[in-house]
């Protein structure tokens, strides 16, 4: 679906893994573009690629606004390219199902902002819109809301699709970008040789869904610029074994679906031995180095950073891509895995709340991971709000207390409920781990992942023209890349004393008021 608007079948594109799109905001701009589809495909195909996805909005059509309709592309990949080929039209399926997690939180946050609103009303006061802004609930007036929605299809009538893509989010615009890279096989790579660099990839910590999206997107750039992408499996651990192999634009291709670590993580610090770790990294004449995962990642960066003045081959450029479901990772909004695991924290809470719902006097206390940090507990809070008839939950984090466990807190509320309400205990552990990765982490993690890429060719651009033979990284060419609001920012000398910044802290205590305000009575979190 989508008549006037792309974002569906782009957003689609980039977490499935798709070969073309049709959106309406941004035509192919070659004529006639069936060539340079099939062109496209075929190369893919050519390389051993079995399988070909296409795309097709809603309101798609080419740049003299002639519809493209699916049936045509399907005739056009079956005669010229000989490929058997099928049609699925989703139409009104994407409006059923059940909620996402974010799908749950955002109606809560803007009906909160919906009633200030209201209560803050004058009779001046225009009537607005509440929607989210770079992550932000906000208020737009409605008449301006409507004026921009319906500035989007006169631009495109106009055939003015440069002024229809700068009138959505610079989100919608980076992602078609990211999709262009890392679905188009390139036959010419797009560095000189000397440009070029040696950029391993490792994962550390523990799992996160979105891990395997952004190493799939890293390789593909790296591979479009001619750069050689190194996979190191299992972490530091594997750097010292010398399990290093070199990744391929066909060998990553099913990877964006993948849950998990496809290289393999763990949770070992490069100071187990610094000096092996040195001479591995001079050993494969590495320029660049991509970690992806959370707080021991963060922590790895720090220890590779200090230890600069002692081993030459750590001057060069890293950067770290925070991948965890803590999200607890400094200075970001978001971590890969965070909204994965929230929605399987809402499977999981869904499917006790049957039992909790069938016997009205029964408690369950839910314990989740999360580490120190109560992201997901009070996310999941706020997502699973309750019904009269669902039963009761209580929602804990795995480290809330060490006296008030959660077989404490269970058999607190049995004792004290008599012949009231019974209570049961679930823990959830690594469930909250597996899974295939939600649209929001692959997405993310493409985004992420390439902006670590020119992270990493922008600062060793700069350490090739020092003139010394030995070079010498400053301290910005190690940093953290973050979420900040709707643009994807550069963290560098993060510190340890927040875990998540002040501002997400701020805003999060604000969440845990909502969710002690909805929950009542036991319902809540721990």
């Amino acid at each position: 679906m989508g008549r006037h608007c792309g974002w569906l079948a782009l957003l689609a594109g980039v977490s499935g893994g798709a070969d073309f799109i049709f959106i309406p905001e941004r035509p192919p701009e070659a004529n006639p573009w069936e060539d340079f589809m099939c062109e496209t495909i075929q190369r893919h195909r050519q390389i051993g690629k079995r399988k070909t996805i296409v795309i097709v909005a809603e309101g798609a059509h080419d740049s003299n606004l002639q519809p493209i309709h699916a049936n045509y592309v399907k005739d056009v990949l079956t005669e010229r390219l000989g490929l058997d080929t099928r049609v699925t039209t989703l139409g009104h399926t994407q409006r059923g199902g059940k909620p996402c997690a974010l799908d749950r939180t955002l109606p809560t946050l803007q009906g909160v902002e919906a009633v200030n609103a209201l209560l803050e009303a004058t009779p001046d006061t225009p009537s607005y819109m509440i929607g989210i802004r770079e992550n932000k609930i906000t208020r737009v007036p409605l008449m301006e809301a409507v004026a921009m929605t319906k500035a989007v299809a006169d631009a495109i009538a106009a055939k003015e699709f440069t002024k229809a893509m700068s009138l959505r989010d610079p989100e919608f615009v980076q992602s078609l970008e990211n999709f262009f890279t890392i679905s188009t096989l390139y036959t010419e790579k797009q560095l000189p040789e000397d440009q070029r660099m040696r950029i391993a990839i490792m994962h550390i910590g523990a799992p996160a869904g979105g891990m395997n999206a952004a190493t799939r997107a890293a390789v593909r750039y790296c591979i479009k610029q001619g750069h050689t992408p190194l996979a190191v499996h299992n972490g530091f651990r594997g750097l010292l074994d010398d399990n290093i192999h070199e990744l391929s634009w066909l060998g990553v291709d099913g990877w964006a679906a993948r849950g998990g670590s496809e290289l393999g993580t763990n949770r070992i610090l490069p100071e187990v031995d610094l000096g092996a770790v040195a001479s591995r990294l001079q050993e494969h004449n590495v320029q660049g180095l991509m970690l992806i995962g959370g707080f021991e990642a963060f922590n790895s960066l720090l220890i590779l950073d200090n230890a600069r003045k002692l081993y030459p081959s750590f001057n060069i450029p890293m950067a770290h891509l925070p991948a965890t479901i803590s999200n607890n990772v400094p200075l970001t909004e978001f971590s890969l895995g965070s909204d994965t695991s929230l929605n399987a924290l809402v499977d999981a809470c869904d499917s006790i709340k049957q039992s909790a719902s069938a016997s009205r006097n029964r408690v369950f206390v839910v314990e989740t991971q999360g580490g120190k940090c109560g992201y997901i507990a009070t996310m999941g809070a706020l997502a699973d709000a309750k019904g009269k008839s669902e039963g009761r939950l209580v929602i804990r984090n795995e480290c809330a207390s060490t006296v008030y466990t959660t077989e404490v807190i269970t058999k607190m509320i049995k004792e004290e409920g008599g012949s009231l309400f019974d209570s049961r205990s679930a823990s959830l552990g690594h469930t909250l781990q597996g899974g295939v990765p939600s649209p929001m982490d692959r997405a993310r993690a493409t985004r992420l992942s390439l902006r670590c890429m020119s992270f990493l060719e922008e600062h060793h651009a700069k350490l090739q023209v020092q003139p010394s033979r030995v070079k010498v990284a400053p301290a910005e060419s190690a940093a953290v890349i973050t979420i900040q609001g709707s643009t994807v920012e550069v963290g560098v000398g993060a510190g340890y004393g927040d875990t998540r910044g002040y501002e997400a802290s701020t805003r999060e205590g604000g969440v845990v008021g909502w969710v002690q305000g909805f929950s009542g009575g036991v319902g809540g979190t721990v």
